[in-house]
């Protein structure tokens, strides 16, 4: 009798329960985490995992996945989630542009901007002036639907007591000019100001040649830049 109970407790798990204690798992971390109802199915073979589903954006597909990957015993997970597609080209730019605009962090030192691939692919491109930042908008980006893959190729300014003193007088000398001082007060003013050491950058737009080329020449007098890039632009 005690060499029986001995023998059973010894014996082995078997893989299908070792795989359905595996699923359970990852479907208790995913509900934990808000996304179980992303995933509409977990498929599990050995110590690897599939999901599968038409999660909202890349951001949850990711998350998604991080969160199969943290379970006990999961080795690997296999991607099988396809994220739906935007309602159009267009209803996905102006969500993009409206999380950018409506960011609370973003200022006239930051430019952030993004390109729009095929199959709803999603290029981050500029700059900002602190890695929260950079990380925020990659997640606030991620999350829009119709997003299928976020690439970030979105660079951190270098942080300095200097930096910020330019920053300041350029933003003082430009917004306090009779041409821009109307600019100041909107939610989102403009002119852009990306500096990056001795160097400055101008982005944004303005509404004809006379304030591009006055923006200019406010900077270039400005004591502690070198060089300058003016990249303003008209708006139409």
């Amino acid at each position: 009798m005690v060499a029986l109970l001995v023998s059973l407790l010894a014996a082995p798990v078997s893989s299908q329960e070792s795989n359905k204690a595996l699923e359970d798992a990852a479907w208790a971390k995913l509900k934990d985490a808000k996304l179980d109802k992303e995933v509409a199915e977990i498929i599990v073979s050995g110590d690897t995992v599939t999901l599968r589903g038409e999660p909202a954006s890349a951001y949850v597909k990711m998350k998604a996945i991080e969160i199969a990957l943290t379970v006990e015993g999961v080795a690997a997970v296999e991607d099988d989630l396809v994220v739906g597609e935007a309602e159009s080209d267009e209803a996905l730019i102006k969500d993009l542009v409206s999380k950018i605009l409506s960011y609370p962090h973003y200022t006239v030192f930051d430019d952030v901007g993004f390109q729009l691939q095929d199959s709803g692919i999603v290029v981050l491109t500029g700059y900002v002036t602190e890695g929260f930042k950079k990380n925020e908008l990659e997640e606030r980006l991620g999350r829009v639907r119709g997003v299928r893959e976020l690439k970030s190729v979105l660079e951190i300014l270098p942080m300095s007591s200097t930096a910020e003193k330019l920053r300041e007088r350029l933003f003082r000398n430009i917004y306090e000019h009779n041409l821009f001082f109307t600019y100041a007060n909107r939610t989102n003013p403009p002119i852009h100001i990306i500096v990056d050491g001795t160097n400055v950058m101008l982005t944004g737009a303005v509404r004809n040649k006379i304030e591009r080329i006055q923006a200019e020449s406010i900077v270039r007098s400005t004591f502690g830049v070198i060089n300058i890039d003016n990249r303003l632009q008209i708006a139409k």
